[in-house]
This record gives C-alpha cells, structure tokens and sequence, in this order.
C-alpha cells in the first residue's frame, strides 16, 4: 500500500485497492447488446468481467467492492441485455464480498430496478474513504469537494473518461493505450483518473487535443486537472510520459 495516497493501483487491470476495498469503474454491462442494435455483433463481456473481479477478491483478499459508476450501459433505464445479466452478476459479485457499493454514474438510470439485495447504492456524488474522494466524474468534482469537506481529501479518484493515449509509429499504425492519468487538483490534492473496466467500451484519446471530447474540455475548464501536466501510466504501470510530452 502506498502510504502516502492511501490506496495501490493494481498492475495488468484497472483496478485499485484502498484498504480492504477493491475499486473499479465503468463496466458499461448491456454494451454490446446496444451495439448489436447497429449491426456490430460483440459477444457478451459480462462472464468475463465477472471472472474477472471473483480473481481480483482473490488476488487481492478484498473483503469489500466499490464500483465507481456505469455498472450498465443505458443511460436510462435498464433495458435489453441488462434486465438478464444485470442481477445475476451482482448476485455473485454480493456472494463473494462482504460488502458492495455502487456509485452512481451517468449511465446508472434506474439502476435499483436491478440491483438484488445486497448492493448499496451510494450517493451519487461519491464517498469519502481514508482521505479519498471516488466518484464517478460525470458531475463537477469542486463542488462535490464544497459539499463533503474538501480539507479532508488527500486524493480524488473518478472513472467516466475512459483514458486512453494512442501512439503512431513510423508506418503509420496507430495503438489505443488505456492508460491511469494522475495529475494534481491543486498544490496538496492529487486527482487520478481511471481506465474503464470494460475493454470492449469506447475509450477517450486524452493525449490528442483534435479528438478531446466536449465533455473532457468542460471538465478540464473548471481546473480539476492540468492535462498538460498529468502523467499517463499504463495498466502495467509503466509510466509513459506527461500527457502534454505526448501529443501527436
């Protein structure tokens, strides 16, 4: 455990431990039943993300999960695929943990209608743990400080963009990298934001100022983060480069 941050970043998944609390974000279960809807035919993710998180408690020796918002996909309310999959894979998820959390995201419409027991569904602005703050990103992080007693916070960890930077090699190929950004929020809070969970999800490019989304800009306009200066690591924590180093 890193004592200084409260919290260890697990290598090969993204995925952190703070404390006994396992934290993941952005699962996005029900994608690829939407996409189908477009012709693009995926397999379902949802046993593989499960196998997943079963190996991390073990891995790790977990007792507690925090998922950081958008367990589902539909921005709404639940529908298609996650009607089905939904409840059966939080069922095991709750079998396994001592406790499980879910902060709402962006896509968690109506999530309760199928959550089973077991499963509490936090506040949507997030939830301080040893000095950090997780939410899931989608709502101004300055004002959630204002509201929870910011002078506390050491850390804020939030999913939402799915981070990523693509690379160009001399023939012209290009790698899409999900990457950990860390960055500071000011000079004694740090702010770290999470690769998604998902591997099949979209992921936002944060070192190409052409493909940066509207959403991201807004967020970097109310300071949360200097994305110039931010450092991107990869799942394998190799530390890549400050975001602004890698603009192409």
């Amino acid at each position: 455990m890193n004592a200084r941050t409260g919290f260890k970043l697990i290598k090969g998944e993204p995925a952190l431990l703070a404390g006994e609390t396992l934290v993941i974000a952005d699962t996005h279960i029900g994608y690829e039943g939407e996409i189908r809807l477009k012709g693009i035919k995926l397999p379902s993710l949802t046993k593989r993300i499960l196998t997943r998180v079963l190996s991390l408690a073990e891995k790790t020796s977990a007792r507690r999960l925090l998922i950081l918002g958008d367990l589902k996909h539909t921005v709404y309310g639940p529908r298609g695929l996650e009607w089905m999959e939904i409840p059966e894979f939080m069922r095991k998820i709750v079998s396994k943990f001592e406790w499980v959390g879910v902060v709402p995201g962006n896509h968690d419409g109506d999530l309760y209608a199928v959550l089973p027991e077991g499963v509490e569904l936090m506040d949507p602005d997030g939830v301080l743990l040893n000095g950090i703050l997780f939410t899931h990103g989608h709502k101004r992080v300055d004002t959630i400080l204002g509201k929870k007693g910011g002078g506390s916070v050491r850390t804020v960890v939030v999913g939402h963009f799915h981070p990523a930077v693509e690379l160009l090699d001399d023939l012209g190929y290009r790698y899409v990298i999900p990457v950990w950004v860390r960055g500071m929020l000011s000079s004694k809070v740090e702010i770290l934001l999470m690769p998604a969970f998902n591997e099949n999800i979209g992921k936002l490019i944060v070192n190409n100022p052409e493909r940066i989304s509207e959403e991201l800009r807004g967020f970097l306009k109310t300071g949360s983060i200097n994305l110039q200066e931010a450092e991107a690591y990869s799942l394998d924590l190799v530390f890549l480069g400050k975001i602004g180093e890698m603009e192409i």
